[in-house]
């Protein structure tokens, strides 16, 4: 009797080991689908490069307005806010949780990355995609990320429209005095001047 015990409790213990390796090699690891922001821009930069168009600046701080047009080692030092290698595919795999969902009303897909580690530097990411028949075509990219330096907190909204322009907005904060806003818009569509 105790055999025969014994002998049913190794064959469920052998069984039930085969079916845990059965169900493990059953379950597939689900490929992430992260948008690769930093490459995209860096698409978009080499196009601008190829245009014979000009490239204006705005800035505009408070009541001041100032625009004028740059040339093009400017434009990649002011593009470079969007090419930060956080940005990247595998870095953003590693610090933001995506999730999408598409707007019956618009037709677009939002893509929209939160960050899952305290050292995630943007505080949100949403890239806004139209679906086309032949590929889909990225129609903006916004982020937002704060920073505190010495007694300041820097609010920034990165805002990316494809083929046209982009601008970055900079709220900074100085204890319990009013915020100063800083705007800097870049256009390369001249329709859009």
């Amino acid at each position: 009797m105790k055999i025969t015990i014994v002998s049913l409790a190794l064959w469920l213990l052998i069984c039930s080991c085969g079916n845990n390796a059965s169900e493990a090699a059953k379950e597939t690891p689900v490929e992430k689908s992260y948008f690769p922001i930093a490459e995209y821009v860096k698409g978009e930069i080499r196009i601008v490069d190829s245009l014979p168009v000009g490239i204006m600046k705005k800035f505009k701080k408070g009541s001041r307005m100032d625009s004028s047009f740059i040339e093009r080692p400017e434009f990649h030092t002011l593009a470079g806010a969007f090419t930060d290698t956080n940005l990247g595919k595998s870095n953003l795999e590693a610090n933001y949780k995506e999730s999408s969902f598409m707007d019956q009303s618009t037709g677009y897909y939002t893509f929209t990355y939160q960050p899952i580690t305290p050292s995630a530097p943007y505080n949100r990411i949403d890239v806004l995609v139209k679906p086309g028949a032949n590929s889909d075509k990225v129609s903006t990219i916004y982020m937002e990320k704060s920073s505190v330096q010495q007694d300041t907190t820097i609010n920034e909204r990165l805002f990316w429209k494809a083929n046209t322009s982009f601008s970055i907005t900079r709220e900074k904060k100085f204890k319990e005095q009013n915020p100063v806003v800083e705007q800097l818009i870049v256009i390369w569509d001249p329709l859009s001047y």
